[in-house]
Formats: C-alpha cells, sequence, structure tokens
C-alpha cells in the first residue's frame, strides 16, 4: 500500500518540524514546498495529499495557490492555517478548497492529532483508489473457461 502523502507548504521549516517530530513512526511521505509550482508538483504525485498551507503575512498570495491546488488535486485534504486571526479569510479559504481552517495560535500537538486523523483517512481513500485503478484483465483466449466468465 502507498504511504499517504503530507505536503507542508510555508515559509519557514516550522510547521515541517512540528509536525515530522509528532507523527515521525507514522507511515508517510513528507514534503515541504515554498513556491506554487513546488506545491503543485508535491500534491500531483499523490491521488489524496494532505497539505498544510501556512497563509503568514502572505494570505493573498497563498489563497491563489490553494485555489490552483483545488483545481490540479480535487481529492486533497487542506488545513489552511492562519497565525494572523483574519476572520476575513475564512470563508475564502473553505471556498477555495481548504477542508480546514484554523484562525490564530494552533497548538501544534492539536494540529498533529488532526494531520494524523487525515492520515488514517488518505490511507482508506488510497487503498480504494488502488483497486479501483486496477485494470481489468483481458480474457485469454487459449483458455476457454475464462471466455465463458465474459
Amino acid at each position: 500500500m502507498d504511504r499517504p502523502l503530507v505536503v507542508i507548504h510555508e515559509r519557514r521549516g516550522y510547521w515541517a518540524g512540528q509536525l515530522r517530530a509528532r507523527l515521525h513512526d507514522r507511515p508517510a511521505r513528507w514534503r515541504e514546498t515554498r513556491g506554487t509550482a513546488d506545491l503543485l508538483l508535491a500534491a500531483s504525485s499523490s491521488p489524496v495529499p494532505i497539505v498544510i498551507l501556512d497563509l503568514g503575512d502572505r494570505p493573498a498570495e497563498v489563497l491563489e495557490r490553494l485555489v490552483r491546488l483545488s483545481v490540479s488535486s480535487p481529492s486533497s485534504l487542506v488545513l489552511a492555517l492562519d497565525p494572523g486571526d483574519r476572520p476575513e479569510l475564512r470563508q475564502p479559504a473553505r471556498e477555495f478548497g481548504a477542508s480546514a481552517f484554523w484562525p490564530g495560535f494552533a497548538p501544534p500537538p492539536r494540529v498533529a492529532a488532526l494531520v494524523d486523523r487525515w492520515l488514517a483517512l488518505a490511507r482508506q481513500r488510497l487503498s480504494r483508489v488502488g483497486r479501483a485503478a486496477l485494470p481489468e484483465a483481458e480474457p485469454d483466449p487459449a483458455d476457454p473457461m475464462t471466455l465463458l466468465a465474459t
């Protein structure tokens, strides 16, 4: 089974350090991104990426990235973190594809608990995607029993 992907998009490595330290024993792949292209490329490497977006001091720029992410990876589980606690960002973030929005101070243990729940959800979704993506076997003309099955 493929391990879920966690993409942490932030200007500094704060959340990467906090989450990896708390969830290091979970089966997950970790990617850190800073720019739009890196974010979209990283998220595209999984059918169900978990994305942590820190809106930081450039919320308009990050919300634009969220829009692009929701188009390119619509099955993403996205947590938008707004350390500036700007209430006017909640609704646009949700409309643009954030699964959850956290205003103000986000306690790392609680964020890690949410990501941990999402890891279990992503594993479940990945197992379904894996089964659905398997091609059906073509009948073998040399074996008449397979032809009867079709």
